[in-house]
């Protein structure tokens, strides 16, 4: 583990195209293949995100490596196998064979690795071997420029670490697959199947649309009910966030995803509201994220609460609790949350009735939907505030706060926390509550 605290770059041989480099041909490519922006902000409306629908080339699919990681008795995790064999992978037998998998038959893991992303998916099987004493245990995984795109990998890494935990050392439609999506210019409309070789010409394929893993959005509002706009709010306001859960750790790492997505805007302004997922951490990433300014992760190991330098909220499945005593006002359940919680249930409910109704064999798009919802309460958000930011005198006034379906109490840190973390000029106007008043006339 200690070798570890030694970050080395990815790409080891010289001869192999450097970060920087892979970087550069993802920029080239955007550039012809460009992701069209508002040019003026956005008014908040029923149609305004659906921009996000709009297929395109992200780049996001670059395939950087393939790899198997295997379990031995006698070395602990290994990588067993990966292409290219100039790849430097240290630390990802770590990541993708996450503490406490042996408890577990099946999982995938999202992680962060150095400056890409990956994915992989885990298998346990028993086997009649002394040497391996009754279990073989592997993941296969890839590793990319970005995230959002990831889960279109995930039928193929599980039909593979199917074929790699039954029949060991068969790596060929692994190195086809990387083949195959190396290449920027081949975007992702489905995955290939290893036995797809009529599928494995050089020529264009559909473009892509962005999307969520299916289901992700809907399963992690129901998990965390109310509490959902405690993590917006913490989202907002770029705090380091760690969730904890005993594995499976896949669900959670969705959870990771969703709660990016909590703090997502519309607006063509310089506010940048990037949640920095890490997903999957282990104790070999204590020291890297000593040196992030916010984030939010997941984890297996309990031994995270007991690091509380390492971030301002741990989650324990739904239990939220932070040590730093300023955010436990952003920390409680306001009445306003019930009722936008309530609000976005009845939302959904009416879409799917519009859409045709439960079995009708329509739905509603749950994962857009919900995206939407907070994309189009953030932008108004940050309008108001900055809204009262150019104004004279520079308040937030109780109207304006109510307008937002805020709770003017209750809300009141989280807002003056807000203009301070995106540097808006705003005074959050306090309101004289009953108790006040009657405490000033005795």
């Amino acid at each position: 583990m200690a070798a570890l605290e030694e970050r080395i770059p990815l790409l080891a041989d010289a001869e192999q195209p450097a970060i920087d480099d892979l970087r550069d041909l993802q920029q080239e490519f955007e550039q012809e293949y460009p992701l069209r922006t508002p040019s003026r902000e956005v008014e908040v409306s029923e149609n305004a995100s659906r921009r996000t629908r709009r297929k395109h080339y992200s780049g996001n699919e670059m395939i950087v490596a393939v790899f198997v990681v295997a379990f031995d008795t006698k070395k602990g995790n290994i990588v067993e196998w990966k292409h290219p064999e100039a790849v430097n992978l240290e630390g990802v037998e770590f990541k993708s064979l996450a503490s406490g998998l042996h408890h577990v038959a099946k999982d995938f893991i999202y992680f962060k690795q150095n400056q890409l992303f990956g994915l992989s998916c885990f298998e346990k099987i028993p086997v009649a071997s002394v040497e391996e004493r009754g279990a073989r245990m592997k993941s296969v995984g890839i590793l990319a420029v970005g995230y959002s795109d990831l889960h279109f990998h995930m039928d193929f890494l599980q039909r593979q670490v199917r074929t790699q935990v039954e029949t060991p050392g068969h790596y060929g439609s692994l190195e086809e697959y990387f083949r195959h999506y190396q290449s920027p210019r081949q975007p992702i409309s489905r995955p290939i199947a290893a036995s797809d070789s009529s599928s494995h010409g050089t020529e264009d394929l559909p473009p892509m649309t962005i999307t969520h893993p299916a289901g992700c959005f809907t399963q992690f509002l129901q998990f965390f009910g109310p509490k959902i706009f405690i993590l917006w709010r913490l989202a907002l306001l770029k705090k380091r966030i760690i969730l904890f859960s005993p594995p499976p750790i896949g669900v959670v790492c969705y959870r990771v995803y969703c709660a990016c997505l909590l703090a997502s805007h519309v607006l063509a302004t310089e506010l940048n509201t990037d949640s920095n997922p890490q997903f999957y951490v282990n104790v070999a990433d204590i020291d890297q994220l000593k040196t992030v300014g916010n984030y939010i992760a997941c984890t297996t190991e309990k031994i995270f609460q007991s690091k509380q330098d390492l971030f301002d909220v741990f989650v324990d499945n739904q239990n939220i609790t932070t040590t730093q005593p300023r955010l436990e006002p952003v920390l409680r359940l306001t009445l306003a949350d019930e009722q936008r919680y309530q609000h976005l249930s009845n939302v959904r409910s009416n879409q799917l009735i519009t859409a045709g109704g439960v079995g009708a064999g329509r739905s509603w798009d749950d994962e857009l939907g919900f995206a939407e919802f907070f994309q189009e309460q953030n932008s108004q958000l940050f309008r108001t505030v900055m809204d009262a930011a150019s104004s004279e005198d520079h308040v937030l006034t109780v109207e304006m706060v109510s307008s937002l379906g805020l709770d003017p109490v209750r809300d009141q840190v989280f807002l003056t926390e807000l203009a301070s973390v995106y540097g808006l000029n705003v005074t959050v106007q306090r309101q004289t509550s009953m108790f006040d008043f009657f405490s000033c006339c005795v």
